[in-house]
C-alpha cells in the first residue's frame, strides 16, 4: 500500500532515538571529548531509559512541521514504546507503538485498528556481532569532518555535572556537511512522501545559494555521568526558483530519564481489532 501518515510517525520515532541516543558521534572520537564519550558509553549500557523528544521545523519563522515522542526502552525485555504527535501547522495527528513479546504493535489516533508486525532481530545480532561501524568507516568520517571536532568544548558545573556542546558558524562547516545539508533539504521538498501521508507540509525547494549558516550541538551530562538532554540547531539558508530567500531552522531535542527503573508500556490486544502487516523494507514499506 501507499505509505501512510503513521509509517511518518514511526520514521520520526526511530530518528529521534537513533540520533540522539548515538550521540554526537562525529565528535565523539577527539581527544577533547573524552568526558562526552564516557557519559555516551554510561548511557548506552544502562538496561533501560525514558528519552523525550521534540522536533519543530521552521521556514522564514513560520513552522512547516512539528512533532513530539515519548520513547521508552527496556533492553533486557526487549521491549519499548512510543506515543508520538506531529503535524504540519494545520492538522495533528497521533501514532503509539509497541514492542512487546516479539512483535511491534501500531495505533494511529484516528484509527481502532491495532497492526501487529512480527519482530525480526537485526542480521548483527544472528551473526553475534556488534551494530558498530568498522573502524575505517570511522576513521573516514573523522578525515571528512576535518578540524571541526575540534571545536567541542566541556566545562564543569558545580553539582558535578557537565556541559559539552559544538558551535558552528558557516566557515566552519566542512564542505562535505554543507553538501549533505544541500541534498537532504532539496530530497526533502521533492518527497511526495508527504502526500500520501495526508499532510501538507510546506518544505520550500531550494535551488541556489544553499548554505548551511550554523550548527549549534548541546548537551547536558549529569553528575552520574549519563546524558540529560541533548539539543541540535541547524539553520540553512537557500532560494527558491522564483528567487525569494528562505531561512530553514531545524531543532531537534531529547530529554532522557528513568535510568535502569523505566517499565515501557504495553497493550493488552484482547477483544482489539488487528491486521496483521509485513516489513518490506525501507523502500517499500508495510503492507499486509
Amino acid at each position: 500500500m501507499r505509505k501512510k501518515w503513521w509509517t511518518v510517525g514511526v520514521g520520526f520515532g526511530i530518528g529521534a532515538v537513533m540520533l540522539f541516543v548515538s550521540g554526537f558521534s562525529a565528535m565523539a572520537n577527539t581527544a577533547g571529548y573524552d568526558t562526552y564519550k564516557a557519559a555516551l558509553k554510561n548511557t548506552k549500557a544502562v538496561t533501560s531509559l525514558t528519552a523525550n523528544a521534540d522536533l519543530t521545523v521552521t521556514d522564514n519563522g513560520t513552522k512547516v512541521l512539528a512533532g513530539t515522542a515519548n520513547i521508552k526502552l527496556d533492553k533486557e525485555r526487549n521491549a519499548g514504546s512510543m506515543a508520538a504527535t506531529f503535524g504540519d501547522g494545520s492538522q495533528t495527528h497521533s501514532l503509539h507503538v509497541f514492542r512487546q513479546d516479539g512483535k511491534v504493535i501500531f495505533k494511529r489516533g484516528d484509527d481502532d485498528v491495532y497492526r501487529v508486525m512480527e519482530q525480526e532481530a537485526p542480521k548483527w545480532q544472528h551473526e553475534g556481532v556488534g551494530p558498530n561501524p568498522p573502524k575505517a568507516v570511522e576513521q573516514a568520517f573523522d578525515a571528512l569532518m576535518g578540524n571541526m571536532r575540534e571545536l567541542a568544548t566541556v566545562e564543569s558545573e558545580s553539582d558535578g555535572g557537565k556541559q559539552a556542546a559544538l558551535h558552528l558558524s558557516r566557515s566552519q562547516i566542512p564542505a562535505v556537511v554543507n553538501a549533505l545539508a544541500t541534498l537532504a533539504v532539496s530530497k526533502a521538498a521533492d518527497c511526495d512522501g508527504w502526500e500520501h501521508a495526508d499532510m501538507n507540509v510546506n518544505l520550500p525547494k531550494l535551488t541556489d545559494n544553499i548554505q548551511v549558516e550554523n550548527i549549534n550541538l548541546d548537551a547536558n551530562i549529569n553528575p552520574d555521568n549519563l546524558l540529560e538532554e541533548q539539543t541540535a540547531v541547524i539553520n540553512i539558508t537557500g532560494t527558491d526558483d522564483a528567487g525569494k530567500n528562505h531561512v530553514l531552522a531545524i531543532r531537534l531535542h531529547v530529554d532522557f530519564s528513568g535510568f535502569n527503573k523505566t517499565i515501557p508500556d504495553r497493550i493488552d490486544l484482547t477483544g482489539k481489532q488487528t491486521l496483521a502487516i509485513q516489513h518490506d523494507g525501507p523502500k517499500r514499506g508495510w503492507h499486509h
